[in-house]
């Protein structure tokens, strides 16, 4: 079946996605993780901003897909970011979901008009605008839109992050 063929449904009109952008694992066995993603699965280590909590991003080519969390003793500064969330192995240790966007405006009013709640955050030190929302299963979904100054904050407002 072609993708054209592809039942759009009512969601976001379509080419308002581009694709899965990242996926983010919270681990208390970082450098272990790291090992078998870059020697096995073969992403390569590459530059991650300077977030207040440790991990490291894995790269596929130019492309960071693979975002580690370090779980630490002292996770205060993570949770400021991310929130909390209950330390689990397996697919427990998922902690969102990630997809790149386009028209960000139309998609916030998309989400508004179904009475979907989202969180938002504007982090210009990564030209990104971030969404926020639950899936029913309680996974978070990320939207990450290019990061505009014109850009404005109609869900629930997050504070935006101290990036050194």
């Amino acid at each position: 079946m072609s993708p054209q063929a592809h039942d759009q449904g009512t969601g976001l009109p379509a080419g308002n996605l581009l694709g899965l952008d990242h996926f983010t694992l919270r681990t208390s066995r970082l450098e272990q993780t790291v090992e078998f993603f870059t020697r096995v699965i073969g992403l390569s280590y590459g530059p991650r901003p300077a977030f207040r909590f440790p991990g490291r991003w894995l790269y596929v080519g130019a492309h960071p897909v693979l975002h580690l969390v370090a779980v630490t003793a002292d996770d205060r500064q993570l949770h400021a970011y991310l929130g909390e969330q209950e330390s689990a192995d397996g697919s427990g240790c998922v902690d969102h979901i990630s997809l790149r966007g386009t028209h960000l405006a139309e998609t916030q009013q998309h989400l508004l008009s179904l009475g979907q709640t989202f969180r938002e955050r504007i982090v210009p030190q990564i030209g990104e605008h971030q969404l926020f929302l639950e899936d029913p299963n309680g996974v978070t979904i990320e939207l990450i839109f290019p990061y505009r100054p014109e850009n404005a904050v109609l869900g629930e407002a997050m504070p935006r992050p101290d990036i050194g």
